[in-house]
């Protein structure tokens, strides 16, 4: 019996040491190790190379493991790698850290969008616009959207975007903008609306009347030139899943307009000379 008592003090000893050894600060030369591990990753995410930057990301992380630079982009390389479950996971870490950080909630509804993990995503979302009404942290409130998702059709990527209000007379709800091939900038986007003018013409025509709040939704397409394009009128106001489907389905050539526009630009007439 007194031999087991020693053991277990023994072992105890060991643990404690081991647990000592790990809590102490890291040395200079694994700080710097730490930020040579970082810089290299931000250098290679900055060429697309999401890949190879997580694994310096995890180097730095292996030294810092509540760094919370390290772990927000060690999560958007494991989400450009297509590993959102470690995305999710190091975001998860970085909202402990940091519970008032506004920008991982909208990474882990990102997340768990891509993973399918629906009702997590709603609780981020719930979470998010919570912070949001508050007003807290402060900056947040200054912002009227969010990235709420990013997915590609047919070789395009698309960026979600969901507004925090509906707000002045031509009000959004979601806009999708798809990239151009360079990933650069909007090659032209689709958004779902609920504009005051089309609303007061449903109201006046609708019979019965709806009732006061409720309101119409169309989906529409904006695109260089000045061309628009309606998809769909919609009552009530459809979810995102739903509004994403239809998306999906507009840039698979599956979607077809109701009513479209195309601007053609003004033919400058000749110049006519003087007759002399």
């Amino acid at each position: 019996m007194r031999r087991i008592i020693i053991l277990l003090v023994a072992l105890l000893v060991i643990t404690a040491t081991t647990t000592n050894a790990l809590a102490q600060d890291p040395s200079a030369s694994q700080l710097a190790e730490a930020e040579k591990a970082f810089e290299t990753a931000n250098a290679l995410m900055e060429q697309g190379e999401h890949a190879e930057a997580l694994t310096h990301y995890k180097k730095a992380l292996a030294i810092l493991p509540k760094e919370p630079a390290f772990l927000f982009n060690g999560g958007l390389a494991a989400y450009g790698s297509k590993d959102y479950l470690l995305a999710a996971d190091l975001w998860t870490q970085l909202k402990v850290v940091d519970p008032t950080d506004w920008h991982v909630r909208a990474k882990l509804i990102q997340a768990y969008q891509a993973l399918s993990k629906l009702s997590d995503r709603d609780v981020q979302r719930a979470e998010l616009f919570e912070m949001w009404k508050k007003g807290n942290p402060a900056e947040l409130k200054e912002h009227f959207e969010y990235c709420r998702d990013q997915f590609e059709v047919n070789g395009k990527k698309v960026m979600a975007f969901e507004h925090f209000e509906l707000k002045g007379n031509r009000a959004l709800r979601y806009v999708f903008r798809i990239l151009n091939e360079a990933e650069d900038d909007e090659d032209f986007r689709i958004s779902l609306g609920s504009y005051d003018m089309t609303n007061a013409i449903w109201r006046e025509r609708q019979n019965p009347k709806p009732k006061e709040g409720e309101r119409l939704f169309h989906l529409d397409g904006y695109f260089k030139g000045g061309g628009h394009a309606t998809y769909s009128m919609l009552f009530p106001e459809p979810s995102y899943d739903d509004v994403r489907g239809m998306v999906i389905k507009i840039l698979e050539g599956k979607g077809k307009p109701v009513s479209s526009t195309t601007v053609v630009p003004a033919t400058p007439k000749p110049e006519t000379k003087p007759t002399p």
